[in-house]
């Protein structure tokens, strides 16, 4: 009796294509690597979060400790204040990183949704008077970001692989279609949001 045996590799796992083997094939055995990798995108997916709330961890007001305490000029003490991250001024380029290593030995693949178009930084700005970024306009149009690039990592901690997504630069918040970079490949994708985004790049609506 012959045998045949087939491999398959993808980037993405796909439950269809597994279940579409499945069907055309007698016996099929589920690499552990593949089982592996499915159980983490569903979880991936039902743990996700969204750029907004990494952006209100960064800003939440903390407290600080008992070895960072902060001289008060009016008690003249070390007292434990209350530290905020605040922006005061914000580019035309706005390069955001997220945290996808933590020690730098595990890889961390939480789904971090984040918009194409509109991004509104102005929630996170500690200050909106004249010699900000925002105007006094009625329109946060200054505070707006739209994205043109994704770089992605696969893989883990001290190793992997780099792609990128990436868009024409247009003066519009419509800026065509999106491209996929890999290695010598570039082809036409229409979903860039993925649990691999490792930096994202915005550009400013209005420049100044």
């Amino acid at each position: 009796e012959q045998f045949l045996f087939c491999a398959v590799q993808w980037n993405i796992p796909s439950s269809k294509a597994a279940d579409t083997i499945k069907t055309n094939f007698i016996q099929v055995s589920d690499h552990p690597s593949y089982l592996k990798a499915t159980k983490q995108e569903a979880y991936n997916i039902n743990n996700r979060i969204n750029l907004d709330q990494c952006f209100q961890t960064f800003t939440r007001p903390e407290r600080l400790d008992d070895n960072n305490m902060w001289y008060c000029n009016k008690c003249k003490e070390h007292v434990r204040a209350l530290k905020t991250m605040e922006l005061w001024r914000l580019p035309n380029i706005l390069v955001v990183q997220l945290k996808r290593f933590e020690f730098h030995t595990r890889k961390l693949d939480t789904f971090v949704d984040f918009p194409l178009e509109g991004l509104d930084m102005s929630h996170y700005c500690g200050s909106s008077t004249s010699d900000s970024f925002v105007q006094h306009n009625n329109s946060n149009d200054d505070a707006l970001y739209d994205l043109f690039a994704v770089t992605n990592h696969f893989g883990r901690a001290g190793f992997g692989h780099y792609t990128a997504f990436a868009r024409c630069w247009d003066e519009t918040p419509d800026q065509g279609e999106w491209t996929l970079f890999d290695d010598a490949s570039a082809v036409a994708v229409e979903h860039v949001v993925t649990p691999a985004a490792y930096i994202l790049f915005y550009r400013r609506r209005r420049f100044h």
